[in-house]
C-alpha cells in the first residue's frame, strides 16, 4: 500500500510540474519536502490528516491514492460539482482538433497561476523576518 500511495503521489506531482519542495508548501499546516520523498519512496505511510492536506494542494480526491478514481475522472467530477459540466462537454464536442494544444496551454497556465497564489498564501511576509545578511545585534563580547 505505501508503494501504491507514494507512486500516484510522484505521478500527480510530477504532472503538476511542482517540486517536492513547492508541493509541502502548498499543503495546509505545512509539511517538510523530506516527507514528500518518503512517501513517494514508500518508506513513510502518511496518516489520513497528512493524505488529505496532500489531496487538497494538488486539488484531487483523497480517493485517488487508492486506486478510486483517474485524474480524468477527478477533474471530471469536480466541473460536474462546479454544475458546468453540460457546457465544458458541449464546447469541447465542438472543439476543432487543432485548437486542443491551445486549450490544453490554457488550463496548464491556470493551473501554475492557482498554485502560484496558493503558495503565495503560504509565505511569510516580505518584511517579517531579518535576512542572515541584515545588520543586527552583534554577538561578541564588548
Amino acid at each position: 500500500m505505501n508503494c501504491d500511495i507514494g507512486h500516484a503521489l510522484k505521478r500527480l506531482r510530477s504532472e503538476r510540474g511542482l517540486a517536492q519542495k513547492d508541493l509541502a508548501a502548498l499543503v495546509s499546516g505545512g509539511l517538510d519536502y523530506t516527507y514528500i520523498g518518503k512517501i513517494e519512496r514508500g518508506e513513510q505511510l502518511p496518516s489520513l490528516k497528512i493524505l488529505i492536506g496532500i489531496s487538497e494542494a494538488l486539488g484531487v480526491p483523497v480517493s485517488i491514492f487508492f486506486g478510486g478514481e483517474s485524474v480524468a475522472e477527478a477533474a471530471r467530477l469536480r466541473v460536474v460539482q462546479a454544475g458546468k459540466a453540460g457546457e465544458l462537454e458541449k464546447e469541447l464536442r465542438v472543439l476543432h482538433p487543432d485548437d486542443l494544444p491551445l486549450v490544453v496551454e490554457i488550463v496548464r497556465l491556470l493551473n501554475r497561476h492557482r498554485r502560484a497564489e496558493r503558495k503565495k498564501a503560504y509565505q511569510t511576509p516580505a518584511g517579517s523576518l531579518p535576512l542572515a545578511a541584515e545588520d543586527g545585534p552583534s554577538y561578541s563580547k564588548p
